[in-house]
């Protein structure tokens, strides 16, 4: 279900007439308009239209799929996703086309994602994840089979970098190099005091949200990271006591990814209700510093908002769109499925539609 805008968003009108400028100073002009490319809705695709267009605007991701060219008769289900995504990503970032319809990309989807089959409305972090999956598996070039022994005497950051490179020989892929980070999980024993640690990939942050209406970002993520009490059903067996404890579990993120994906919790797990709270993220290039929720302390990790996914409406009925930061203009337009619209004021960046964040390290 689609919702009216109340605001009306200026767009592109290509037929005005303009003065041409010439040589490098027109190269750079055509280049920032290459990417300004709205997606048809064929049945109620808008959240997967506004995960593409996110995606499109990941630079690396990009300029791979720019180049790639697979076979059409590809093997696997992936690696049809892959190869009409390359196709449909090719497509979006040629002179001179404003508009594209996906519905080969969502076609080579469904076919492997059934719940996608149909023209239902479906959640774009859900489908984000299951997309980037299919995208790492048509890549991966790992090898299966080889069980992780680790030393519970070694340091823990030693832990975290043999567990790391155990994961990278099972998963390697270009996608697996862009998106995902490590997480540092510690259970620490209340009767005896006994810690351990383990190490797991992640592919996104889903961070829960206050109670207040308006918060800030690093609020989300304190609560994220804010140690959590095990107890009654979910005691944990401590190693050293062995028998269920009471235990602290807490978080910290151990390896940081080129692109971090930040999801906002809007929705409950049920899908019932909606929070509509604004929390305020930076939008300015380097004004994410994620050091402070590191495990290992005293790191700066800069990070720089390039992308918005956008929910608007309720759990009823609503419409997604996206905010893109253009890698060459460095301006903001939203593409609202086919419709793209002119440079946007950073001050319309932070909304309470904001649900997912993409952010690049600086």
């Amino acid at each position: 279900m689609r919702l009216r805008r109340h605001m009306r968003m200026p767009v592109f009108n290509r037929d005005e007439g303009t003065e041409r400028p010439s040589g490098r100073r027109r190269d750079e002009a055509d280049a920032s308009k290459l990417g300004l490319c709205g997606l048809r809705n064929i049945g109620n695709t808008c959240f997967m239209n506004s995960v593409i267009q996110c995606l499109s605007h990941t630079q690396e991701l990009t300029r791979f799929l720019r180049s790639h060219h697979g076979s059409r008769s590809s093997s696997t289900k992936d690696q049809q996703i892959l190869h009409e995504f390359a196709k449909l990503i090719q497509e979006m970032w040629t002179s001179n086309v404003h508009t594209v319809t996906p519905m080969e990309l969502k076609r080579a989807f469904s076919t492997k994602h059934r719940m996608y089959s149909d023209y239902n409305q479906q959640d774009a972090q859900e489908f984000l994840r299951f997309f980037l999956d299919s995208l790492h598996s048509a890549l991966n070039s790992g090898v299966k089979g080889e069980t992780l022994n680790i030393d519970d005497n070694l340091s823990d950051n030693k832990k975290a970098d043999l567990t790391w490179e155990w994961y990278t020989r099972h998963e390697n892929s270009l996608v697996r190099d862009l998106f995902v980070g490590q997480l540092k999980s510690t259970l620490k024993c209340t009767t005896c005091g006994n810690t351990s640690v383990t190490f797991d990939p992640f592919w996104d942050l889903s961070v829960p949200l206050p109670s207040s209406s308006r918060c800030k970002l690093e609020a989300c993520l304190d609560l994220f990271i804010r140690e959590e009490v095990l107890d009654g059903d979910e005691m944990p067996t401590c190693a050293k006591c062995k028998t269920r404890r009471k235990c602290t579990k807490s978080f910290t993120i151990q390896r940081f990814p080129k692109y971090l994906v930040i999801h906002l919790k809007r929705f409950s797990e049920t899908r019932w209700s909606k929070l509509s709270n604004i929390v305020e993220f930076p939008t300015m290039d380097r004004e994410l510093n994620m050091g402070s929720y590191g495990a290992n302390s005293n790191s700066n990790v800069h990070y720089s908002l390039y992308a918005i996914s956008n929910h608007m409406g309720s759990t009823a009925g609503g419409h997604y769109v996206a905010l893109c930061k253009h890698p060459v203009s460095r301006k903001w337009h939203e593409f609202n499925d086919n419709i793209v619209s002119d440079a946007l004021s950073e001050n319309f960046l932070v909304s309470s539609s904001a649900y997912i964040l993409f952010y690049e390290r600086a």
